[in-house]
């Protein structure tokens, strides 16, 4: 593999953890109730699952992976539009969600070829 692909998997699964770990923060600032766990579940979860294949490089999870994005994205949309009182933190999910997807179209496009 080469340098590039490295630097570029190296941030994907920085980002990926700290989207995770900020999404988990959210959720389950209120307390660990039944819907912040809930949340917490629906959002990060989903996360948590193509993390193994992004740290060992394959081809395959690295194109499925950003359909995980999906639900903490969708959940930061709704709170931008919805909510005034968390904008900033709404905006920061976001923000992250879009750089974890383009850390995995770099490594993506560093990976070699099949």
């Amino acid at each position: 593999m080469s340098r590039s692909f490295h630097k570029a998997r190296a941030a994907v699964v920085c980002l990926w953890l700290g989207l995770a770990a900020l999404l988990l923060g959210w959720s389950l600032a209120g307390g660990a109730t039944i819907g912040g766990i809930a949340l917490a579940m629906l959002t990060a979860g989903p996360l948590l699952a193509p993390l193994a294949g992004l740290w060992a490089g394959r081809r395959r999870t690295y194109r499925w992976a950003p359909l995980a994005l999906a639900p903490g994205l969708a959940w930061s949309l709704t709170e931008l539009v919805a909510n005034p009182a968390v904008r900033g933190l709404a905006g920061l999910v976001a923000l992250l969600a879009f750089l974890c997807l383009a850390g995995i179209v770099a490594a993506l496009r560093s990976m070699p070829r099949d």
